[in-house]
């Protein structure tokens, strides 16, 4: 597997490492935001409420406007709207950092949100345009281990950012948080990620098929139950996903250090069970390795919560991480390729108005219920959504039979913790 990786690798366009250089650059960026932007809010002396608030907005953002995005893409062009993305992402930060009033945080937010709606649709299709038949495949395993590893870097380096930043500007951050700093050091990565991307060249497309209304009236049972799994699965994650980092500090009043280990492992696990979930498809099957590792997660999800023990907590947090995140790229494959090739970026689309949708929904919600009763709530819900998920998943597809992956497959579905589950 190393030597055709490197094979691979070695015949990769220009255009190519390009692409992989702007992708460890805004995936240092979307780590450093989910580490602390958060904390960032709570420092500003708004409540846990409104943190929720802000982190349903741009979830919700992205679900209006994925179809309408994935429609126009085409015609704009998917490097001009990466490069707009990109912008618009960093003067979200910028407005975060400068102006942390409560109207800019939304307006951020919302602003934000658009920006990644065009990032995440549109790069796939750039992958397709700059990558071969033979290399294809692996361009989209090699950037989704950049971004992922690039998480790790984020939250290793990242934790103590804050104490740097301080030491360093003690002036400019007098009477503000030092996180506004680390979202200023975001808004550059941001900005810098635009050089590669401008750099992009002889890009033409990619061939669109035709999609004819018989074709979605002919698969909308399978759509149906895909969008079933995906809203649910969502709803879980969004009630206490984007909130771990305040679970972990109001909890345990953990340092900014060993939050950002703590996360960096994360991401580390969740890349190497990326890595292995090929192996456990290849011996039970897509579906059944998607439901097992799923349904393991559960417990120690359970644990994270209940048990008042921060080493626990925390062992049972990336071990969670592991088993949840290995159907990551099982997933997307295989709804991919139980779909026809024309119904594959109306699908894509779908997929991600229902995940972002219930995401945002829960998001919201999940600030009152902290405010009112804490995080224990929080766990039981989104256990009971994730085993629910689990169950549809298991009741739709275990007979419909394994199929091969496709060739190209549309943006990868992210991890429950950062669709940033």
């Amino acid at each position: 597997m190393f030597r055709e990786y490197r094979s691979a690798v070695r015949e990769f366009s220009a255009n190519a490492r390009l692409y992989l250089a702007a992708t460890v650059l805004l995936g240092v960026t979307s780590g450093l935001q989910y580490l602390f932007f958060n904390l960032y809010v709570l420092s500003l002396g708004y409540d846990q409420a409104f943190v929720g608030l802000l982190a349903s907005l741009p979830a919700l953002v992205t679900a209006i406007a994925a179809i309408p995005i994935g429609m126009v893409l085409p015609r704009l062009g998917y490097r001009r709207g990466l490069l707009l993305g990109c912008a618009l992402i960093a003067t979200a930060l910028l407005g975060c950092a400068l102006l942390p009033n409560q109207g800019i945080l939304i307006a951020a937010s919302i602003l934000s949100g658009f920006g990644s709606a065009l990032v995440s649709v549109g790069s796939s299709p750039l992958m397709v345009a700059i990558s071969t038949e033979k290399t294809r495949t692996h361009l989209f395993g090699v950037q989704f281990a950049f971004s992922t590893f690039a998480g790790v870097l984020a939250n290793l380096v990242g934790g103590y950012l804050p104490l740097a930043l301080r030491a360093v500007a003690p002036d400019f951050l007098a009477g503000l948080s030092a996180y506004r700093g680390v979202l200023l050091v975001s808004m550059v990565l941001t900005l810098t990620a635009l050089y590669p991307i401008a750099r992009l060249r002889g890009l033409h497309g990619v061939r669109k098929e035709t999609l004819k209304a018989r074709d979605v009236k002919a698969h909308r049972s399978v759509l149906a139950k895909i969008l079933a799994i995906e809203i649910t699965g969502s709803f879980g994650a969004g009630m206490l996903m984007p909130f771990l980092n305040v679970f972990y500090r109001l909890r345990y009043n953990l340092p900014d250090p060993a939050l950002g280990a703590i996360f960096a492992a994360s991401s580390l696990f969740t890349g190497i069970a990326a890595i292995l979930a090929p192996l456990a498809a290849a011996r039970m099957g897509k579906i059944r390795a998607i439901v097992l590792t799923q349904a393991l997660s559960i417990p120690f999800l359970l644990a994270m919560g209940f048990i008042p023990n921060a080493g626990v907590s925390a062992t049972s947090f990336l071990i969670r991480t592991a088993l949840m995140n290995m159907s990551s790229p099982l997933l997307p494959a295989y709804i991919m390729g139980i779909v026809p090739g024309e119904l594959r970026p109306l699908t894509a689309s779908l997929v991600m108005l229902a995940w972002n949708a219930g995401w945002a929904l829960s998001s919201w919600i999940s600030g009152h219920i902290q405010v009112a009763a804490g995080f224990s709530p929080l766990f039981l819900i989104t256990a009971s959504f994730y085993v629910t998920s689990i169950v549809l998943t298991y009741v739709f597809f275990r007979r419909t039979g394994e199929t091969a992956d496709v060739p190209v497959l549309p943006e990868p579905l992210p991890s429950d913790e950062s669709r940033h589950a």
